[in-house]
């Protein structure tokens, strides 16, 4: 099965690494994302958000730690020989930063299944790679992957409790995201 996975919040711990260092650059004291929006959170303009990850982007994507489970599971997935390819919302500026923290936690990936979607939808890479399932922790795209017809786990996270529409998991770790895997692989 073709699986597709996102990065930050799935495989890459970044959203508690981002808050404090957010939190530090705004003089915030906030303990909580609750909105994938930040710069709702933080009381800032899109703008100020954005001119603060493109100016800190190596430090913000290399210091994060993988998500407990994630290695392992990607591993796992590979060894009972499904095709893990990466769709992140990261930039193609992004991807030599991306590829040195995958390649320096150990994830396995081969460079072309590393995709870039950016500011665009997912949606379309999706459909393009013939993704079968898809790990997500941003709701809007899981909404918009399982309308298409592709089952999506869901790691929970404090910014995604909303209600789930059918066709979407939530996972509150790898092992729960693997045994979903496993049952809609038995079923095809």
């Amino acid at each position: 099965m073709r699986i597709g996975v996102d990065i930050d919040g799935v495989v890459a711990d970044s959203y508690p690494y981002w808050l404090t260092e957010l939190n530090l650059h705004f003089g915030k004291n906030i303990t909580v994302i609750d909105d994938y929006e930040m710069h709702l959170a933080f009381d800032v303009s899109r703008d100020a958000m954005n001119d603060y990850f493109v100016c800190n982007a190596e430090r913000l994507l290399m210091s994060p730690k993988p998500i407990i489970g994630a290695k392992e599971g990607i591993e796992a997935l590979l060894r009972e020989g499904h095709e893990v390819i990466y769709i992140t919302a990261r930039t193609l500026e992004e991807r030599d930063v991306t590829m040195r923290w995958l390649t320096m936690c150990g994830i396995p990936h081969k460079h072309e299944h590393v995709l870039f979607a950016g500011f665009s939808s997912k949606l379309e890479l999706v459909k393009q790679w013939g993704i079968e399932a898809f790990v997500e922790d941003y709701q809007v795209n899981a909404k918009l992957i399982a309308e298409s017809g592709v089952p999506v786990f869901l790691l929970n996270a404090s910014y995604n409790q909303v209600e789930l529409p059918k066709g979407i998991t939530r996972c509150h770790n790898w092992d729960q995201i693997l045994e979903g895997i496993q049952a809609i692989d038995c079923k095809g």
